[in-house]
């Protein structure tokens, strides 16, 4: 038998081949590895983002915490500063001519009719004293002691 030529075979006709291409078809899809890698590294690295911005979130508390601490200790050196200054005044104010005549004055004193300057002088320019130095044993020679005068007492009747 010979061989169908082409010009012999018949027509197919090209309108089924339209009318299947336009109706949709079903078919089963192989599930793609590469999409399900993908997935898992994008929600691997969206928990280690949000691990690390928590962890950033923390430290960041502690450092506001630590710092609202330190403010309040400055305000309390601050006030420390403050009172310390206030005291060296009031101090230098009780030590002045002014000060010391106020207190005196409220503790009843009176001022004196004259006035007495000290000066200093300098050592053993003095002749020593002549009485006892109450204060420094065996300075001078004590004074023999004297008897006493006998007391004479009255019995009288009662």
């Amino acid at each position: 038998m010979a061989a169908p030529s082409l010009a012999a075979a018949p027509k197919r006709s090209t309108a089924p081949r339209k009318a299947a291409a336009a109706q949709p078809r079903l078919r089963v899809v192989r599930h793609d590895e590469r999409v399900r890698t993908v997935g898992t590294i994008s929600t691997m690295v969206a928990a280690f983002f949000f691990v690390v911005m928590l962890a950033l979130a923390g430290l960041h508390a502690i450092v506001v915490q630590t710092q609202a601490d330190l403010d309040g200790v400055n305000d309390q050196i601050a006030d420390l500063e403050t009172g310390r200054v206030h005291a060296l005044a009031e101090l230098a104010w009780a030590e002045s001519a002014a000060g010391l005549s106020e207190v005196a004055a409220a503790a009843g004193y009176v001022p004196a009719a004259d006035h007495e300057h000290l000066a200093l002088v300098a050592p053993a320019a003095l002749e020593a004293p002549v009485t006892v130095d109450p204060f420094r044993p065996g300075s001078a020679a004590l004074p023999e002691p004297t008897e006493p005068a006998p007391v004479e007492l009255e019995v009288g009747a009662r």
